[in-house]
């Protein structure tokens, strides 16, 4: 549902678009226009349409066959990668502060990736054939007279845009609904924390007098990772309806909808299975 809203091309989306369009143009820097802006919104929305492979492939191992702990292990990557369309769709910041925070996560993927390609031992002259290069994105910033992108602390920033890092940004995000520990809390069970592993064993009986664990499940211990998947999804797409120009529905009309959309048969009869 907010996926689809989130490609609608209203007037109004056209409307804020051709003013953000307007200003880049009058910019003296060569690359200033449509395509750094675009970029930048095409950069979140793929973020978020990350997000929502994730969550589909959380619902296909929610049938009573596995325990919480594949559920939970996808649920970090999902609001990691969620949280950055978050941060990318910030409202009210403009087009140029946009860009620099494409541009801050660009050069984030750069270093990453040459670091990964020279672990894997790829030849130099086919690195770009695998990632982009930090050059490459350096130069696109002095194209559009950025500060070049580099790395305070932990913190990759670009012309005084500092992209946090997943714990922080997580955090950010879920401060709004006050449970700010739930990335601490998930990442448990990919770290083989036993406070985490505990929601998904139980003791079974004694073998050879010594105590052994076996995979339980348990469907209230699913309960936390849907809502925290729902939140997740609703804070980034609730930005990005806002920057459209689109109606922001609650979060519990929100959670109505896709339940219609996803299991008809169950709606109730006030017309939700009409979305």
């Amino acid at each position: 549902m907010w996926a689809r809203k989130l490609s609608i091309r209203s007037d109004r989306y056209w409307t804020r678009l051709s003013r953000f369009l307007t200003i880049a143009r009058s910019w003296s820097t060569p690359l200033w226009g449509e395509n750094p802006v675009r970029t930048a919104y095409a950069v979140a929305f793929m973020s978020y349409q990350a997000g929502l492979e994730q969550t589909r492939a959380m619902a296909e191992l929610m049938t009573g066959a596995f325990t919480i702990v594949p559920v939970a292990a996808l649920l970090r990557p999902l609001v990691e990668v969620a949280s950055q369309a978050w941060w990318l769709l910030e409202p009210e910041i403009g087009a140029v502060a946009r860009v620099a925070r494409m541009q801050a996560v660009r050069y984030r993927s750069a270093v990453e990736g040459e670091r990964v390609a020279k672990m894997m031992e790829v030849p130099e002259n086919q690195v770009h054939l695998h990632t982009e290069r930090v050059q490459q994105v350096a130069d696109y910033s002095r194209g559009l007279g950025l500060d070049v992108p580099g790395k305070d602390g932990y913190a990759y920033v670009c012309a005084g845009e500092r992209l946090p890092t997943p714990t922080y940004r997580v955090q950010q995000m879920f401060a709004e609904v006050d449970v700010p520990g739930v990335y601490n809390l998930y990442s448990g069970f990919t770290h083989g924390e036993l406070f985490a592993l505990w929601q998904a064993f139980e003791p079974g009986p004694r073998i050879d007098g010594h105590l052994h664990y076996f995979p339980a499940v348990a469907e209230e211990a699913f309960g936390g990772v849907v809502a925290v998947a729902a939140w997740t999804l609703y804070a980034a797409a609730a930005r990005g309806i806002r920057l459209l120009g689109l109606d922001r529905a609650p979060l519990e009309d929100w959670i109505d909808e896709h339940d219609a959309v996803l299991h008809p048969e169950t709606s109730t009869e006030n017309g939700a299975n009409q979305v």
